[in-house]
């Protein structure tokens, strides 16, 4: 049985495994490498996952779920026809699929994975993530931050010192780490993260930019049209990454509306969400002590670090040009890869060393100088490499108490309750005038996330342990057997089946999005397919879906083509205009 690495995406999720001494990325049956994290319910009630779900979404956005990932550890809930579902019962519909089809592809079971998380995902968040993956039927016992899979996958096969930043970039959240390398060492340094910063916010800000431009009261929109204008900026965005100029359309009470949009619009519609990537860069560099000199190189991971704004933005930053490397979305499952080999002790790469840090600071709430008034006192800090322990002594506050009870917190902030509360602890002592008996509060955390806080009075011997995972919607085996079931009980197309509606679904949007001979042979294709699928053979019909999804795939580009070359840009000069609005 292999263990695999899962890249848990907001927008895409992808799959890898260590074989053969090298990484191999998991395709799907049709030679898909990403899987859409979309899940949606079709007109006959079936759920959908993945490609097929997310051509749904084009037509029915009311019957789909995605960026389900940013609210993962929140009691947010999502309807699909008449069923809702938690953020985590979604990603493991999600991983459920993935784990399929690595099954397939590797012809064996699958029970484990490593499964990587944003660094800045606190307790309550990864502890949703295993769920998820208990609820899929799979062990996880190691989330990595998706910062270090990226920094191990950008030192396979090198051994020069070197100090890396890397900016994680995704559909939903940003991540920047700095990366301490030396021969088999890549040690993390300091991370800083928005878990509310991503791709959708420049949907959002796109979506907004454009009613603005066209004259379209955003508020005068239902929750569908918006949703349909929300996947029209996606389309856009995407399409500013490989071409200058693209046309953006929306049809609302029977008038079409379009716009032009270039890079420098996507700049100017999204200008706050850029000074908050520069807040997120400027806190990761501060917290390590470096100026942007000492940065040996910047390592683009995530698809939304694809866009051309985004790395001329990090270039004025850093006084220097930035490109990304080759494959910015697979970075991070190559990374996983590497280490589910280091994890299973392969050979070629055992002797590879990670280490990584405390993303939030821990500690306990405590009283301010004898008050009734609160503060949080730190035990471990954030950036401190893990394992860590610390322990700190604390007297009781009150003459004659007969315990201390401890609230362990999660955050940054002085005040405890602005923090994440993430468990409680209480120790008996022995009745005494206040300040008299004390108490030696140890925290442990360790690489997996799981923090010891262990209690002693020492005048007694007495001592108080808990082990904290999570605070969050911790189930009981009966009742994540419950979920397990809801989940496997779904009403789903096979796997052939559903991969055959996600091919007719993207040839039919093609169809529509196209005119004249591309049109014509997107239409022949589709009458093919047709025809082959109602053959009823198995073989020919895997056969031609890859040969048709190729093609529609190139439609899909030529379609994108414009007359344009790719845009020199001359407008650097916002940057510094939004430098000095601050």
């Amino acid at each position: 049985m292999s263990v695999i690495g899962i890249d848990l995406g907001t927008t895409n999720s992808l799959a890898a495994v260590w074989r053969n001494g090298k990484v191999e990325l998991i395709p799907d049956a049709l030679g898909n490498l990403m899987t859409p994290s979309v899940v949606a319910l079709d007109g006959d009630g079936n759920i959908l996952v993945g490609q097929a779900a997310k051509e749904e979404e084009l037509h029915h956005p009311e019957r789909c779920a995605s960026s389900f990932k940013r609210f993962m550890g929140t009691e947010k809930k999502y309807s699909l026809g008449t069923r809702e579902f938690t953020p985590e019962e979604l990603s493991a519909l999600v991983l459920k699929r993935i784990k399929e089809m690595a099954e397939e592809y590797l012809q064996e079971e699958v029970t484990e994975a490593v499964i990587s998380v944003p660094a800045y995902f606190n307790n309550d968040q990864r502890y949703a993530t295993k769920q998820a993956a208990e609820l899929a039927g799979i062990y996880c016992e190691r989330l990595i931050n998706e910062p270090s899979a990226a920094a191990l996958a950008e030192r396979q096969e090198k051994t020069e010192e070197e100090y890396l930043l890397v900016f994680d970039f995704g559909g939903g959240t940003l991540d920047v780490s700095l990366v301490d390398c030396f021969e088999n060492i890549v040690e993390i340094n300091t991370i800083a993260g928005d878990n509310h910063l991503g791709g959708t916010d420049f949907d959002q800000a796109i979506a907004s930019y454009f009613c603005n431009a066209v004259g379209i009261m955003q508020n005068a929109l239902t929750p569908v049209q918006w949703s349909t204008l929300l996947l029209e900026a996606r389309r856009c965005k995407e399409t500013l990454s490989i071409q200058a100029e693209v046309e953006m359309c929306f049809v609302w009470k029977g008038n079409t509306y379009s716009q032009k949009l270039t890079p420098e619009d996507i700049f100017h519609a999204g200008k706050g969400l850029f000074l908050r990537i520069r807040d997120v860069v400027s806190k990761a560099l501060m917290d390590g002590g470096l100026s942007p000199d000492d940065i040996s190189k910047i390592l683009l991971a995530g698809g939304s670090s694809c866009m051309p704004t985004v790395s001329l933005y990090l270039g004025k930053l850093f006084g220097r040009n930035i490109k990304a490397g080759t494959e910015p979305d697979y970075l991070i499952a190559t990374g996983l890869g590497i280490y589910t080999g280091i994890k299973e002790r392969k050979e070629e790469i055992k002797d590879i060393m990670m280490t990584d840090v405390c993303p939030f600071s821990l500690g306990v709430g405590t009283h301010f100088n004898n008050s009734d008034q609160e503060k949080m006192d730190i035990l471990i800090e954030r950036n401190s490499i893990l394992p860590s322990r610390m322990a700190k002594t604390y007297i009781a506050h009150t003459d004659y108490q007969e315990s201390i009870r401890f609230e362990i917190y999660q955050g940054e902030h002085y005040i405890p309750e602005k923090n994440l509360k993430i468990g409680t602890l209480d120790i008996e002592i022995p009745k005494a005038k206040k300040g008299e008996e004390e108490v030696v509060v140890t925290f442990s955390y360790d690489i997996n996330g799981i923090l010891e806080v262990n209690a002693m009075n020492p005048s007694t011997g007495n001592t108080a342990n808990t082990t904290i995972v999570s605070g969050y919607r911790r189930l009981s085996q009966e009742q994540l057997e419950a979920q397990r079931g809801k989940i496997d009980g779904l009403k789903r197309l096979s796997k052939e089946l559903e991969e055959q509606k996600a091919i007719f679904a993207m040839g039919e949007r093609l169809y529509a999005q196209t005119t004249g001979g591309l049109r014509d042979a997107v239409e022949r294709t589709l009458d093919y397919y047709r025809c082959v699928c109602n053959s009823h053979s198995p073989i020919r019909i895997r056969k031609a879906g890859r040969g048709v999804l190729q093609f529609f795939l190139n439609a899909e580009i030529q379609r994108k083509r414009t007359v344009f070359d790719t845009l020199e840009f001359q407008w650097e000069d916002l940057f510094e205009e939004s430098e000095e609005e601050q």
